[in-house]
């Protein structure tokens, strides 16, 4: 006996010695697969806190695409109302705006609002993207103005000296040169010719002389609307002179008109001035230019005088130059404030060419929207106040119904547990 109780014994420690073995086992591989759903509940949650974002980034995408392409829309349908262009027409203005957009520093619908000054100067399809757009760009860069601005002053320029739109890119060189080369911008350049181009073009004066002329007036100082408006009185000084000025412009041995009768230009002009007066004190030359040109365009004499033919011709030169406004541009924007615009011109692309596509559809729930609104709008008021009172009813009572679902349900449990307990 004591032999069998001692194989009991032996045999009841190892099945103890067993049991415990394995439950501490088994809770490590509780704890294993505790900690495997813990790290699996991070990584869930992490995937679902992704997901979610990219949602969100994905939804403010699509706004962002939307609108982007919702505003670049309008604006093509102001060029439509400007332009009358056709459809095919249409496609070709549309992708030349996206291009720029991607292209330069400017978005697609800033270019797109240089067509509209374009069209509204009369610059034709053609005009416009062959040169007219690429030429308003290149100006609007070299000044960081906006491309409406600069196309506006384009035309105006084009419009004063009655130009056709295939010169709207001399024009651009023409402004973007006379600036380069002289105090004020562009856009004062471009006001001084709005006050005194068309007086100059009855004259007979090209626009790159009278660009010229108004840029070695601003290297003296006189820039904007003041020197255009100087320029103009002494042209018109000069057609119709007083009897002192003629009789003064006879002694100097000065003549303003060739044999034609035609006006000899300010080249030639400036040549007569500088050596004809070179002989007289400045006090001299003072009250002759006074006389000639009067008080008021006492200037524009002082400046043809200091640059004389070769001056002026030089000038004329200078504004001639092909490719400046170009060449400018790409100067102004080669730097990192360049790409980054140029970056966002590229974003806005992408955006546009994304939202194109769901424009359409939403276009036509809007428009659905507008038609019912439009047809509520037209029923007689008591028609309406009862369709509103309709749905509202509708919405209460699908409401109760929602809110009585469960208890109904819950009563029929009950209802069903009692009859069960009480068999």
């Amino acid at each position: 006996m004591p032999a069998l109780n001692k194989n009991i014994t032996v045999r009841l420690r190892a099945d103890a010695s067993n049991f415990n073995a394995s439950i501490k086992a088994a809770g490590a591989n509780a704890q294993q697969l505790a900690a495997g759903m813990e790290q699996s509940g991070r990584k869930t949650s992490l995937l679902t806190t992704g997901l979610a974002a990219a949602g969100m980034a994905a939804g403010a995408l699509g706004v962002a695409a939307i609108k982007t392409a919702s505003d670049f829309d309008a604006s093509m349908s102001g060029v439509q109302s400007v332009t009358r262009a056709s459809a095919a027409e249409m496609d070709l203005l549309r992708q030349a705006a996206i291009d720029a957009g991607a292209d330069t520093i400017y978005s697609a619908s800033e270019a797109a609002a240089g067509i509209t000054e374009l069209g509204k100067a009369g610059l034709s399809t053609s005009d416009i993207l062959n040169g007219g757009l690429s030429g308003a760009l290149d100006l609007a860069a070299t000044e960081g103005m906006d491309v409406g601005e600069a196309a506006e002053l384009m035309s105006s320029t084009l419009s004063q000296f009655n130009l056709s739109g295939s010169r709207a890119a001399d024009v651009a060189d023409a402004l973007a040169a006379g600036a380069g080369n002289a105090q004020g911008s562009a856009r004062d350049l471009g006001m001084a010719l709005s006050q005194t181009g068309g007086i100059a073009n009855s004259f007979g004066i090209s626009m790159e002389e009278a660009t010229g002329f108004l840029s070695a007036m601003a290297r003296e100082g006189y820039i904007g609307s003041d020197a255009g408006t100087s320029l103009k009185t002494a042209l018109i000084q000069l057609n119709n002179p007083t009897d002192k000025a003629q009789k003064l412009l006879d002694q100097l041995g000065i003549t303003v008109n060739d044999a034609s009768g035609h006006f000899v230009g300010l080249e030639n002009l400036a040549g007569q001035l500088q050596t004809k007066m070179s002989g007289l004190s400045e006090a001299e030359r003072n009250a002759a230019y006074a006389t000639i040109f009067g008080n008021d365009a006492f200037r524009v004499g002082t400046v043809l005088y200091k640059q004389g033919a070769d001056g002026i011709a030089e000038w004329t030169k200078n504004v001639s130059q092909s490719g400046y406004a170009a060449e400018m541009a790409a100067a102004r924007t080669d730097n990192l404030q360049g790409d980054l615009e140029k970056l966002s011109g590229s974003v806005e692309t992408l955006l546009t060419n994304l939202g194109e596509g769901g424009q359409g559809p939403l276009r036509s729930l809007v428009q659905t929207l507008d038609t019912l609104v439009e047809a509520f709008s037209g029923l007689p008021e008591p028609v309406q106040q009862w369709l509103v009172l309709g749905s509202s009813a509708i919405g209460i009572g699908a409401a109760l119904h929602k809110s009585m679902g469960p208890l109904s349900d819950s009563t029929s449990a009950a209802a069903r547990s009692f009859s069960l307990f009480a068999d």
